[in-house]
C-alpha cells in the first residue's frame, strides 16, 4: 500500500520529466503541431500518463479515507464522483488485509459467561447499538430507517453498524449487496418497534400479536393517537385503521433480563456464537439458552425458511423450467376469469400478495416457450395414425432450439411429421406441419402425460418418461434431490400434457398443492399412498386385460377408452422401509410411477451430486445440470394460483385525499347502497312525489364535496394537447396530455412514471419508486430514479394551485415524497360520476342517467392495455390491481345504467351502456354484460338476438349447458330461455 501511495506517484513523476525533456512542449504552436503530425509515441505516452495519474488520484483518495475511517473508527465517508465507488473497495480490501495481519487475541482460557439473548459476536459490545431488525420482503434501508427511526434519512446509521457483520446466510451487508429476507440489521439505541398495518387488521389483533394481550389495544391506541400518517391525518377512531398505517409499539409491561448462561469455550479457543433472537418488529421473548449439556440438543433456527417465502427474485423465476412458467401463466388466466365470472357486484377478486405479486409480473414476462407447445401438439397427433404394429414406447427427448430429438424403447416407424434417424430415434422440426392445429391439442389426449424435464445444458432441456421405468430413484446430494423432486411436481401440476395426471405427495411440498389442487394431494404416509398406487395398477391392469390393448400407454396411442388410463404419480421425499421397498419393487408397468429418494439397488436412478450435475442416465454428452426448484419459489409460485381460490371480499372506502372522495367507497359507489331503485321516473320532472328526504340530503352533501366535478369534466372533454393540468387517462391504453414539453426520447417510460404517480395519490419515497419502477433486479442508482422524475415533472409542467412556478410533481426539496397533484385523471372522473349519479338517481334527479353516461363515454378500451413491454410491474403489487379491479367496477356500473334504462323502457340507452361494458372486457371474463344483453334482447322481443348472446355466453365458457354457469348468470338465462339455447348440432 506504501507503493501505491508513494512508489506510483514517484514513477509517475520521473516519466512526466522524460515526456517534458524529450517534447516539444513550449508554445501553443508546438503543442498543435504534435497533434497533427503522425504521432512517434509522444503523444500515446502522454495520454497514459494522465489515464494513470488520474487512477492513482482516485485510489490514493480511497486509501486515505479508509485508513482515516479505520483510526477513528467511523464509517467511511462516501465520495460521490465517478470511479470512487470501485477505488472504495479496492482501498477497504487493501486496508482490512492490513489490519487482519495484526496480532489476534488470545481466548481466555477459563469459562467464560455470554449473554446469548442477542446476537453472541464482536457486534453486541457497540454501544450505539439498539434492537434488532428481521428484514421482511420488500424491505430497504431507507424503509426501515423511515419506520423504525421516523426519519428515512437515517438509513446511513443503520447501514454503519451492520456493515460487515455476519448475517445467518453467512453473507455480510456491503456497499455492493442487497438485503436479503431474514438478515438481522442491528439498529440505533433510538429505534422503535412498529408494525404496518395490514387489510382486515384491528387494534386488539395487533395488541394480541405484538404484545401478548388483546386488551392492551387501549395502550397501542394511546401510544399513537394523532400521530399523522402517509396520506393525512393519523388514528383518531379506534375502530378505523387504515392499510399503510405505521404504528408504533408500546414497551411491554415487564422487562425480561437477558439470561446468562455460562458456555465453556471450544479448545481452539474461539467461541461459538449462540442463536439469535429477533427484536423487531415484535417485542423480544425470552427463549432457553443451549448449554453444553448433551441431553440437550440444539434447535434448528426456522425462521429464515419462513421468511423467505415471501420474497422471490427475478433470477429465481426466471430459472423455473419454461414448461412450468407456461403452464402457470395458462392456468392462471383461467383462474382469473373464473373469478371475475363468480364476482359479486359491488366485490374485489382476491389478488396475491406483493411477494406473489412480483412471481405473477415475472411469470408473465417469461417468454413463451413454443418448443414445448410444438412438441406437445406433435405427440398428441400420434393418437391421428392408425397403428398397425407395435406403438412407440418413448424414453426420453431433447429439446434443442425448436428441435426435438426422440429416444424410444424400441424401434418403431415414425409417421409424419416425424422423420426416423435410426430405429429408435426420431426427430422433430419445429417447423413441420402438423396433422392436430396447436389451439386445438388439448381436446385430444396426451400419450405421454408424465413427460418431464429434468436437466438442462446452455439451451438444450432433457425431458424423460416417467412412465417407461415405473419407480425412479433419487440418489446423490438430498437436498438437490428434493429441490428435483419439487420440480417435477411443479412441471406435473402445470404441463399442458399432464393435465389428467394425479400425483400424490408425500414428505414435502405441501406448499405445492395451490398450483393445482385437483391434481396435487399430499399424504401423510409412504405406506398409505402406496395403497393407493396399488389400486390404480390392479383396476388399470384389469382395463388393459378387459379392453385387449398391450399397455395402457398402447390404449391411450390407439384412442381406445383413452379417459381410463389417467396416471397416477407418487413422489416422495422420505426413507422407505424394507416393506415399502417390496411394494415398490413387485410394481409393473400400468399406469403408474414412483419418484422416490432411496439409495437401494431397484428401478431406474437419477444421481445428482452436490454441484447440481446429473449422472448419466441416458446421454453421453453434457454437462447436464439438474432441474431445482426452491420451497421459497415453489411457494411464490403457488401463491399466485392460490389467491384464485379465495373468495371475493366487499369493496372498502375509498382513500381520502381529496373531498370528492369522502363518503365514496374505491369503486366509486356510495356505501350501503347495494342495488338502485328500477322504478321509472319521468325525465322532466327533477323532483318526484315521493321524495326520499334522506336521498335528497345525501345528495347535497355529494354536491358540496364535488363542486368542480362539471367543469373538470368539460377540461377533460376538450381536446386540448396541452390543457392547463396533466390529464391521466387509464381505462384504455394509458395516455397523457400536460402542460409541459413532451419528451422525444422513451415517452412511453414517461408515460408510466405519470400514471404511477396519479395511482399513488399519497406520494412515493425513493427507495420505493426504485423498488417498483426497477423490477428486473437491476442496480440503479438515486441519480437514475431523480431523472426518471425529473423527465416526468418536465412534461408534466407548472401551474399547480395556480402558482406559475410551482411544479405538477414534487421533488425532494419541497416534499418527502414524490407526488402528483393538481391533475385529473379518468378513473378518479368515472367515480366522481358514478358517485353523483347514485345519489341522484336515488334523490329523484333527472341529470342521474346523465352522470352515468358520462362516466362510461370516458372508456377507450381494455382498462390499462397496451402496456410498455417489461413495465408495469407495479400493477402487481396487491393495492395497485387496478388492471384487474377496475374492469368489475366498470361493469358493475353499466349494469346500474341498464337497469335504469328498462325501467325506464328505452333499451337503446340500455344497449349503449351494456356495450360499453364489453368494450373493457374483449376476453368475455365477465357474464354480466352479455346476461344484460339478453335482458334487452327480451324487452325488444327479439328471440333470435337472445338466443345469440346466451350461446355466446356459454361458448365463452365452453359449457354445454346453462347450470354450469355462475348462480347469478344461470338465473337471468332460466327466466328468459328455461330450455337454453338452441344449439346447432354438428
Amino acid at each position: 500500500m506504501l507503493f501505491i501511495l508513494f512508489g506510483v506517484p514517484a514513477l509517475l513523476w520521473l516519466l512526466a520529466q522524460h515526456l517534458v525533456a524529450t517534447g516539444s512542449w513550449s508554445s501553443r504552436s508546438d503543442l498543435v503541431a504534435m497533434l497533427l503530425r503522425p504521432d512517434d509515441g509522444t503523444v500515446l505516452m502522454a495520454f497514459l500518463l494522465l489515464v494513470a495519474t488520474v487512477v492513482w488520484l482516485v485510489l490514493a483518495l480511497s486509501i486515505l479515507a479508509e485508513i482515516v475511517a479505520v483510526l477513528g473508527r467511523q464509517p467511511t465517508r462516501r465520495i460521490d464522483l465517478p470511479g470512487f465507488r470501485l477505488g472504495r473497495t479496492i482501498a477497504a480490501a487493501l486496508v482490512a488485509t492490513i489490519v487482519g495481519t495484526g496480532p489476534a487475541l488470545a481466548a481466555t482460557p477459563a469459562a467464560m459467561v455470554v449473554s446469548v439473548s442477542a446476537v453472541a459476536d464482536e457486534f453486541l459490545q457497540l454501544p450505539d447499538a439498539g434492537p434488532l431488525h428481521v428484514v421482511a420482503p420488500r424491505d430497504t434501508l431507507w424503509q426501515i430507517a423511515e419506520s423504525a427511526l421516523g426519519d428515512p434519512l437515517r438509513w446511513r446509521e443503520i447501514f454503519d453498524l451492520n456493515v460487515g457483520r455476519p448475517q445467518p446466510d453467512g453473507s455480510t451487508l456491503t456497499e455492493a449487496s442487497s438485503l436479503a429476507v431474514g438478515w438481522e440489521l442491528r439498529l440505533p439505541a433510538d429505534a422503535r418497534d412498529v408494525v404496518r398495518v395490514e387489510p382486515g387488521d384491528t387494534l386488539s389483533a395487533l395488541a394480541a400479536d405484538h404484545l401478548g394481550d388483546p386488551g392492551r389495544a387501549s395502550d397501542l391506541f394511546e401510544a399513537n393517537r394523532g400521530v399523522v400518517q402517509a396520506g393525512g391525518p393519523g388514528l383518531s377512531d379506534p375502530d378505523l385503521l387504515r392499510p399503510g398505517w405505521l404504528l408504533t409499539i408500546p414497551p411491554g409491561l415487564d422487562t425480561v433480563e437477558p439470561r446468562q448462561t455460562e458456555i465453556v469455550p471450544p479448545s481452539s479457543g474461539t467461541v461459538a456464537p449462540g442463536p439469535t433472537a429477533p427484536v423487531s418488529p415484535s417485542p423480544p421473548v425470552p427463549t432457553p439458552a443451549p448449554t453444553s449439556s448433551p441431553d440437550q440438543p440444539d434447535q434448528p433456527d426456522q425462521r429464515n425458511s419462513e421468511s423467505d417465502e415471501d420474497v422471490v427474485t427475478p433470477v429465481a423465476v426466471v430459472a423455473v423450467s419454461a414448461i412450468v412458467l407456461g403452464g402457470l401463466a395458462t392456468a392462471l388466466r383461467v383462474r382469473r376469469r373464473r373469478q371475475q365470472r363468480f364476482r359479486p357486484a359491488r366485490h374485489r377478486i382476491a389478488v396475491p400478495t406483493d411477494g406473489g405479486g412480483r412471481a405473477e409480473w415475472l411469470v408473465s414476462q417469461a417468454p413463451t416457450d413454443l418448443t414445448s407447445v410444438f412438441l406437445d401438439a406433435a405427440l398428441r397427433s400420434l393418437t391421428f395414425h392408425k397403428w398397425t404394429d407395435t406403438t412407440p414406447s418413448l424414453r426420453y427427448v431433447v429439446l434443442d432450439r425448436g428441435q426435438a430429438t426422440l429416444a424410444l424403447a424400441a424401434a418403431t416407424a415414425p409417421p409424419a411429421p416425424f422423420l426416423g434417424v435410426d430405429g429408435d430415434t426420431w426427430e422433430l422440426d419445429g417447423e413441420a406441419d402438423l396433422p392436430l392445429p396447436v389451439s386445438e391439442a388439448g381436446g385430444y389426449c396426451a400419450p405421454f402425460p408424465v413427460l418431464v424435464s429434468v436437466a438442462t445444458d446452455g439451451e438444450r432441456a432433457l425431458l424423460v418418461d416417467l412412465e417407461q421405468d415405473v419407480v425412479t430413484r433419487v440418489t446423490g446430494d438430498r437436498v438437490r434431490g428434493a429441490a428435483l423432486m419439487r420440480h417435477v411436481v411443479a412441471e406435473l401440476a402445470t404441463a399442458r400434457w399432464a393435465e389428467d395426471v394425479e400425483v400424490l405427495i408425500v414428505g414435502f411440498g405441501h406448499e405445492l398443492v395451490a398450483l393445482d389442487p385437483e391434481r396435487l394431494r399430499s399424504v401423510e404416509s409412504l405406506a398409505h399412498a402406496i395403497d393407493e398406487v396399488e389400486l390404480r395398477s390392479s383396476a388399470n391392469r384389469d382395463a388393459v386385460a378387459r379392453m385387449g390393448v398391450d399397455s395402457v400407454r398402447d390404449g391411450r396411442l390407439r384412442g381406445v377408452a383413452a379417459d381410463s388410463w389417467l396416471p397416477l404419480v407418487l413422489i416422495a421425499d422420505v426413507d422407505p422401509s424394507e416393506s415399502d421397498r417390496r411394494r415398490l419393487r413387485s410394481l409393473t408397468p400400468s399406469g403408474v410411477v414412483v419418484v422416490v429418494a432411496d439409495d437401494a439397488d431397484y428401478g431406474a436412478e437419477l444421481y445428482i451430486d452436490a454441484d447440481a450435475r446429473l449422472g448419466a442416465i441416458h446421454l453421453d454428452d453434457g454437462p447436464w445440470r439438474a432441474c431445482d426448484l426452491s420451497e421459497s419459489v415453489g411457494a411464490q409460485l403457488a401463491s399466485v394460483l392460490g389467491a384464485t381460490d379465495q373468495p371475493a371480499e366487499p369493496v372498502q372506502p375509498a382513500p381520502v385525499f381529496e373531498s370528492w372522495a369522502e363518503g365514496m367507497d374505491e369503486d366509486g359507489g356510495l356505501p350501503g347502497l347495494a342495488s338502485l331503485p328500477v322504478e321509472p321516473q319521468a325525465e322532466d320532472d327533477e323532483t318526484p312525489a315521493a321524495v326520499d328526504e334522506e336521498a335528497v340530503r345525501r345528495l347535497r352533501i355529494v354536491d358540496h364535496q364535488d363542486p368542480h366535478l362539471d367543469d373538470d369534466l368539460a377540461a377533460w372533454n376538450n381536446d386540448d394537447t396541452r390543457p392547463p393540468v396533466p390529464m391521466i387517462a387509464v381505462l384504455g391504453e394509458p395516455t397523457v396530455r400536460a402542460p409541459g414539453l413532451a419528451p422525444q426520447a422513451r415517452p412511453s417510460w414517461f408515460v408510466e412514471v405519470l400514471v404511477y404517480l396519479s395511482l399513488h395519490p399519497a406520494g412515493v419515497t425513493s427507495e420505493k419508486a426504485l423498488t417498483d419502477l426497477w423490477p428486473d433486479g437491476r442496480r440503479v442508482n438515486t441519480a437514475t430514479v431523480r431523472h426518471a422524475f425529473y423527465g416526468a415533472r418536465r412534461w408534466a409542467g407548472r401551474g399547480w394551485g395556480g402558482d406559475a412556478a410551482a411544479a405538477f410533481v414534487s421533488d425532494m426539496q419541497t416534499d418527502s415524497t414524490y407526488r402528483l397533484r393538481g391533475h385529473l385523471l379518468d378513473w378518479d372522473l368515472f367515480r366522481r360520476l358514478r358517485k353523483r349519479g347514485q345519489a341522484r338517481y336515488a334523490a329523484g334527479h333527472g341529470g342521474a342517467v346523465e352522470d352515468y353516461e358520462a362516466a362510461l363515454a370516458l372508456i377507450r378500451g381494455p382498462v390499462l392495455s397496451s402496456l410498455r413491454p417489461g413495465g408495469y410491474a407495479w400493477l402487481n403489487n396487491h393495492d395497485q390491481r387496478h388492471d384487474l379491479q377496475i374492469p368489475g367496477y366498470i361493469v358493475d356500473a353499466a349494469h346500474e345504467l341498464v337497469d335504469i334504462a328498462l325501467a325506464d323502457g328505452d333499451t337503446v340507452r340500455a344497449r349503449r351502456a351494456a356495450e360499453r361494458a364489453r368494450a373493457v372486457d374483449i376476453d368475455v371474463a365477465f357474464d354480466q354484460p352479455l346476461t344484460d344483453l339478453m335482458r334487452i334482447a327480451h324487452a325488444e322481443d327479439n328471440r333470435a338476438e337472445l338466443e345469440l348472446h346466451a350461446a355466446l355466453l356459454l361458448d365463452a365458457r365452453g359449457f354445454e349447458v346453462p347450470e354450469e354457469l355462475a348462480p347469478e348468470s344461470f338465473a337471468v338465462l332460466n327466466a328468459l330461455l328455461p330450455a337454453g339455447p338452441r344449439r346447432a348440432r354438428p
